[in-house]
């Protein structure tokens, strides 16, 4: 486009997070290279190579699998772009806008856009990839648009979802953050590529001939990437590293340039070393007490019980350990600037043992029980499960934690066991809802936990304005908190460490994720 001057539009922040109203967002932007990529073009770099903690049991953008986002976010381009100080720009799609009530969603596609294998990028490719997702078997497609109920193309660039009931956030969904958004070329959809292979319309695809599986993952240039200003290296190199300690050497020589994902007690080695780090507020970690039915461990089946855990916790205390300093206790899966924080929800469980050891009386355990618990090695989770292992001992409950070195064998006990370690990342009420602890929330609801007033709140979020919205948040979050589905203990950082030849990491309390493609090198 020249010299075309654009102006990249930008939206208030807070009302983006909230934005649970109808409402018509029109951005309409040339197609303009600067403003798709920041409004800078940096030199190009010979290989960036990055440490990752976990290697990716698929490839394919659908599964929504946003531990793996790394090597989701090189191959493929999201429809909707999250920006740093959480409004949205332009990705794929151009514009797009809600109809009243929000049971539709209209999208206009960027025209000239191809795959990596050549196709171009219209409304059919999207709709099929849309129907590629919710198929997909443990995908997480069918959670965001539960009431999809038909896709209609509207033109060659145009096509519109409808839906049943109430659907927002639907700009978040189709983000880098959740990957809906993520388009896969259709002749790979149809020959069922993408677990092992990249088939996108981003700025690198995967070489599978110097890749190895579980390993590390080589990306090289998509040579029919539409925005070639914002390809910033020759060569991207994602390496399986698990041990925080390995990472730092790595980090120390120069083998890899940037570690994602990294327990926040490596930071102040790291600063000790010259390195820069991110380190927002990401993890609500604590205890998920799953089984609030009581139907493998009869005693999480009184809400006394699961309060009496939550009294017997010393949030402080943990929180200097396990966030090392960087963290915050929180009695609630939510921190400050969440959408369904309430302050006054912090003061609800003290840490008491008296009172923990009353209300296990109460409900007919005065002498406790035992209760096994699902943990893994990342993030500090088994470090947190030892530290509330002790404390919970001190009201007679006996701890048997199982601590996976696999994260994903984690994942797969998860709904096997009454209650599990959790470093949740910080999402809107709504989505929360979605994924974490309603009825459809099929991963970390696993017992189909439920409850009629928090799903009636639900339901008036979903289309309520948003001056309304935070309030109804908060109610939801008040429920959760009193029915002690969770035991929180602190929101802590998840850090990002890097060297200074690199820039472009950039991870905030609004974007608690860097986006790789952002990364460049340092001029």
């Amino acid at each position: 486009m020249g010299r075309t001057r654009v102006r990249c539009l930008r939206f208030d922040a807070t009302k983006r997070r909230l934005a649970l109203l109808p409402m018509v967002v029109a951005l309409l932007v040339a197609m303009s290279p600067a403003c798709a990529a920041g409004g800078s073009t940096a030199k190009v770099g010979s290989t960036l190579t990055i440490a990752e903690p976990l290697s990716p049991p698929s490839l394919d953008p659908a599964t929504g699998a946003n531990e793996n986002s790394d090597y989701f976010n090189l191959a493929y381009d999201p429809l909707i772009i999250l920006q740093p100080d959480g409004t949205f720009k332009p990705g794929l799609a151009l514009k797009w806008s809600y109809a009243a009530g929000n049971k539709s969603f209209s999208i206009t596609l960027r025209p000239g856009v191809r795959f990596s294998d050549g196709d171009a990028l219209d409304a059919a490719a999207v709709k099929g990839w849309l129907e590629h997702a919710m198929a997909l078997p443990g995908g997480r497609a069918t959670t965001y648009f539960s009431s999809l109920k038909s896709i209609d193309v509207t033109g060659p660039l145009a096509l519109t979802l409808n839906f049943s009931s109430p659907t927002p956030l639907l700009e978040l969904a189709f983000s880098q953050l959740l990957e809906m958004g993520m388009i896969g070329g259709p002749k790979a959809v149809a020959a069922n590529t993408l677990a092992t292979d990249t088939d996108g319309a981003g700025p690198y695809m995967l070489d599978k001939a110097s890749s190895v599986t579980g390993d590390h993952y080589t990306y090289v240039p998509n040579p029919n990437y539409w925005n070639k200003s914002s390809v910033y290296w020759k060569k991207v190199v994602l390496k399986t590293i698990t041990n925080p300690n390995t990472v730092l050497d790595a980090l120390r020589t120069g083998q890899v340039q940037l570690a994602v994902g990294q327990p926040v007690t490596s930071v102040d080695a790291a600063k000790a070393a010259g390195l820069k780090y991110v380190a927002p507020l990401t993890l609500l970690m604590g205890l998920s007490l799953n089984d609030r039915s009581g139907t493998i461990s009869k005693p999480l089946g009184d809400v006394r019980i699961r309060q009496a855990i939550n009294y017997a916790i010393d949030r402080s205390a943990v929180a200097k350990v396990i966030g090392a300093g960087y963290g915050r206790p929180t009695a609630q899966m939510a921190i400050h600037g969440d959408d369904s924080y309430d302050q006054s929800l912090e003061s609800r469980y003290p840490f008491d043992v008296a009172k923990a050891k009353e209300l296990m009386a109460a409900a007919g355990y005065p002498n406790g029980f035992s209760l096994a618990v699902d943990a893994a090695n990342v993030v500090g989770e088994d470090t947190l499960g030892q530290a509330l292992a002790g404390q919970l001992a001190n009201v007679g409950i006996k701890v048997q934690l199982d601590v996976k070195t696999d994260v994903g064998a984690y994942f797969q006990a998860f709904g096997k066991y009454p209650v599990a370690t959790l470093a949740f990342g910080r999402l809107p009420a709504a989505i929360d809802y979605q994924i974490l602890y309603g009825p459809n929330a099929s991963l970390f609801n696993p017992f189909k936990s439920t409850n009629a007033e928090l799903s009636s709140l639900y339901d008036q979020l979903l289309s309520a304005p948003s001056d309304q919205a935070p309030a109804i948040a908060r109610r939801m979050q008040g429920i959760i908190v009193e029915e002690a589905w969770f035991a929180p203990v602190l929101a802590s950082p998840l850090v990002d460490l890097y060297r200074s030849d690199i820039t472009g990491v950039i991870s905030t309390d609004y974007r608690v994720q860097e986006y790789t493609t952002e990364i460049r090198p340092a001029s």
